[in-house]
């Protein structure tokens, strides 16, 4: 089976591909879309197109654009290109496989396509990156044409496309994606699955680790019933990052035991965070400032943010950490 990546990362993807060839065997055909400065260094990778003769757009003209417009505008264009397959896996450079997987991971036994998602679109409520704006275009557009409750795909895991369905979508919402940054993801697999029933699964929960990048930056609507893909951040394995000490790459030998281990400190600062007991030694943005990334949040302020986040679905538990917020507005207030 064919998978496709948007990169600008060739470093990234060269690992995330031996990720994919230890854990999907069955991934036989890769097609990189890149910028053309880059091309290059895909070189013995897969399939190169440039995103400048997959949009026919000049590299200015796709630097004015903003980061979810451009990966709309090169998914939607790239579905024209014979390169494409009639049916791929469409992927980010950073999704890795965490476990053993095949074809049943992506399609049903009766071959209807699969269909992840993380949250309702609706019930989305953050406004502060050019992906929350996306979801509330898509969210907005999606109800006006008739869809109440529209979810979000835009799982970070890759998942399965067809390529005329695909086109059909971006041609119904050509108009709208002219002025607005939309969501390929979730107008995918709303506005096809609604057209072609037959050929869809029910939607499922989304099986990533990582997304969010740390636990309570954003509350699951739904939980993952089991990691299937990894939302790699390669900063979490830098000193003092969550994944201090484990490797990046894959090893045969180890990777089975360094992705365990990643699930377990993700859950073990995720417990951490909810008790609202901020480890000291581990970057996270509740606290501490983070290496390779700006966090949205700093200092004992976060905390008092945090209680509030992460404890929106869980009301009974406030009674238990009544004592630690006391202690947190009181460092506050000095």
């Amino acid at each position: 089976m064919q998978i496709v990546y948007l990169s600008a990362r060739p470093d990234v993807l060269r690992e995330t591909l031996d990720h994919v060839q230890h854990f999907a065997p069955f991934i036989d055909d890769v097609v990189i879309v890149a910028p053309s400065r880059l091309a290059s260094r895909f070189d013995g990778l897969g399939t190169v197109l440039t995103d400048e003769e997959v949009s026919g757009r000049t590299t200015t003209e796709i630097s004015a654009t903003s980061h979810s417009s451009r990966n709309y505008m090169l998914r939607a264009a790239m579905l024209t290109s014979e390169a494409i397959d009639d049916r791929f896996i469409m992927s980010d450079d950073d999704s890795r496989p965490l476990v053993h997987i095949d074809d049943s991971t992506f399609l049903t036994a009766d071959g209807r396509y699969r269909r992840r998602w993380f949250h309702t679109i609706g019930t989305w409520r953050r406004n502060t990156t050019d992906f929350d704006a996306c979801l509330l275009h898509s969210w907005v557009i999606l109800r006006q044409m008739g869809f109440a409750n529209p979810l979000a795909y835009a799982s970070h895991m890759p998942q399965v496309i067809d390529k005329a369905l695909a086109l059909e979508v971006v041609g119904e919402l050509a108009p709208y994606a002219e002025q607005y940054s939309l969501d390929e993801w979730s107008t995918y697999f709303t506005v096809a699955a609604d057209k072609h029933p037959e050929r869809f699964a029910e939607p499922e929960p989304f099986v990533t680790l990582g997304w969010p990048q740390y636990p309570g930056e954003w509350p699951h609507q739904v939980s993952p019933p089991q990691h299937v893909f990894e939302n790699h951040h390669p900063e979490l394995h830098d000193d003092g990052g969550l994944y201090d000490g484990l490797p990046t790459g894959c090893d045969a030998a180890t990777i089975d035991a360094t992705n365990l281990e990643k699930i377990m400190r993700w859950y073990r600062l995720d417990i951490s965070v909810r008790d609202l007991e901020f480890p000291d030694d581990v970057d996270q943005p509740w606290t501490s400032p983070s290496s390779g990334r700006k966090m949205a949040f700093k200092g004992l302020k976060a905390a008092r943010s945090a209680y509030r986040y992460v404890n929106l679905d869980e009301r009974s538990r406030i009674a238990d950490l009544e004592g630690r917020i006391h202690q947190l507005e009181q460092q506050l207030d000095s």
